[in-house]
């Protein structure tokens, strides 16, 4: 089957991850993919390096005429049976685009934000079905008013071969970093802002350390960057305070880290960094948040806590600081975990399924 993977997004993350590696995985099994993005984005370096075909595109906005244009003759050039479009901006170039020329098209729906009532219309009468990445995303498009026999929930994956910490020197990454060896690293990646509890894990991590001394890695960039600093300097552990900025090698980044927290006290449709840190060998510790409670039993693959809850979230590290064995077995439990649930190959899988019943149709 040839599909061609829109995603026009110029940044980097779940949702730029997302397409890179659903078109490596069904490009293993033997279909034509194709990724349309932004010849001025990081989907592209990262297609680049995995040798996957792209096309240039650049959305401006959902009615932009080029853009439908310009996927017409992609369609038509490189014979595309399904589209694949992953955000708001894109889904009607894409679903315009392929009704033009009587493909399909599926849309993955990344936000648990309330579709628009243009959007819900499109979907429930042009659009072959929506994947949705968790339940939580699926329960927001159903309350949105998309009809349930549209959605379909496929979870994310990760590459197993990517995020293996056999394979990285954590000492030199350390070293790197200028984090000792002794050092208990409390690791966090992602966009810096109030949402994902930047502010919450400074000041749970502030009364935590005990025999050990204990760092904070911040992998990531955004708005709060600043405000991270002034609170560190605040409760005395601007120090031991690491803002790494935006990194591509955040596998490595992991491999520093004890434990990975993702405090958010958003909406998280997925959590993304949770099954790459899980991966990757790390404890880790969610907020009862959106979909992050499909990702973690709490006490047997990770732990959970309430969003905002410092106290709660305090306790749930010093859980792992104090207790290496039940911090080890938490981490097995969850690298095993995204093999049998989360890796790239079902993500794959479950994605071809999908493509087949649409060419059935």
């Amino acid at each position: 089957m040839n599909v061609l993977i829109v995603n026009a997004g110029r940044g980097w993350g779940g949702i730029e991850s997302h397409s890179v590696v659903l078109a490596s995985e069904l490009a293993g099994k033997g279909h034509k993919v194709i990724i349309a993005c932004s010849p001025r984005g990081h989907v592209r370096e990262h297609a680049d390096a995995a040798a996957l075909p792209v096309e240039d595109l650049e959305v401006v906005n959902a009615g932009d005429l080029a853009s439908i244009l310009r996927l017409a003759g992609t369609i038509r050039r490189e014979e595309i049976g399904v589209l694949i479009a992953n955000s708001g901006k894109e889904y009607w170039p894409a679903a315009v685009a392929a009704k033009l020329l009587g493909r399909k098209i599926l849309f993955v729906r990344h936000q648990t934000d309330r579709i628009r009532k243009t959007t819900r219309w499109l979907i429930n009468n042009h659009v072959d079905g929506v994947v949705a990445v968790s339940g939580a995303v699926k329960n927001a498009l159903l309350s949105s008013g998309i009809a349930e026999g549209k959605i379909e929930v496929i979870h994310n994956g990760v590459s197993l071969r990517r995020f293996d910490p056999s394979r990285i020197d954590r000492g030199a990454v350390r070293g790197e970093l200028g984090i000792g060896m002794q050092d208990f690293v409390i690791g966090a990646a992602g966009k810096l802002h109030q949402g994902k509890g930047v502010y919450e894990l400074l000041r749970a991590a502030a009364g935590t350390e005990g025999e050990r001394p204990v760092t904070l890695l911040f992998v990531g960039d955004g708005p709060e960057k600043e405000g991270i600093i002034r609170e560190a300097r605040r409760l005395g552990i601007a120090e031991r305070t690491v803002i790494t900025g935006i990194r591509r090698d955040v596998e490595r980044m992991y491999a520093a880290m004890d434990i990975f927290v993702l405090p958010s006290t958003c909406d998280e449709a997925f959590g993304m960094v949770i099954i790459e840190a899980m991966a990757m060998g790390k404890p880790v510790i969610g907020t009862r948040v959106g979909g992050i409670p499909e990702l973690i039993s709490s006490g047997q693959n990770g732990l959970l806590v309430s969003p905002g809850d410092e106290a709660a979230l305090a306790i749930a590290i010093k859980k792992y600081l104090d207790d290496s064995e039940f911090a080890a077995g938490i981490a097995l439990s969850g690298r095993r975990t995204v093999e049998a649930a989360f890796s790239e190959e079902t993500l794959g899988e479950r994605f071809e399924k999908v493509l087949v019943s649409l060419g059935q149709k």
